[in-house]
């Protein structure tokens, strides 16, 4: 059997097109995966992924997703940054960086015990995830009303997200020493 390697236009293609019926988006699937790489592990996560339709997507597509799944934590493992896959054209809730972090918070929230359950790293896990709360456009919040409205805020909660990707993986998966 041939190694596959990672094709993200395919991913892409049928994330972002009519076929994809259940799953989210190319963004937001990439935002999803971030969430269950750095984070607690979150049991059955294609099938929430899926929305519990998992076997109606293209084993091909399943595949190319765990590739993509284990590409970002190789890149973790590597002490990179996780890049987007996508161009961020501007830094709102309503853009890529917006769907990026709804697919991030869908998946923290599919598991959030387990993420703010260590009391000592309650106050970092809620610091490092604003930026995703912030793009993801959750509303009744007050304070990332607030925060959406200053562009400078906005900017810089962009530019964060790579870095605090790395900085939860280590909450998470630091060796215990």
């Amino acid at each position: 059997m041939a190694i596959t390697e990672l094709d993200l236009d395919q991913l892409a293609e049928y994330l972002d097109g009519e076929a994809n019926e259940f799953g989210l988006d190319f963004a937001a699937t990439h935002g999803f995966l971030c969430a269950t790489v750095v984070g607690p592990e979150l049991a059955n996560w294609r099938k929430h992924l899926f929305d519990e339709h998992e076997k109606e997507v293209p084993p091909a597509i399943i595949e190319q997703i765990e590739l993509w799944r284990q590409d970002i934590l190789q890149t973790l493992l590597n002490e990179e940054e996780v890049g987007f896959p996508v161009e961020i054209e501007e830094v709102s809730v309503d853009s890529s960086l917006g769907d990026w972090a709804i697919g991030f918070v869908d998946a923290l929230f599919l598991n959030d015990e387990a993420w703010f359950e260590q009391a000592d790293e309650e106050e970092d896990v809620i610091m490092l995830t604003l930026p995703m709360m912030v793009f993801s456009g959750i509303e009744g919040e007050p304070d990332l009303e607030s925060v959406r409205k200053n562009p400078d805020l906005m900017e810089e909660m962009a530019e964060e997200i790579p870095e605090n990707l790395t900085k939860l993986f280590l909450i998470y998966h630091a060796p215990v020493g």
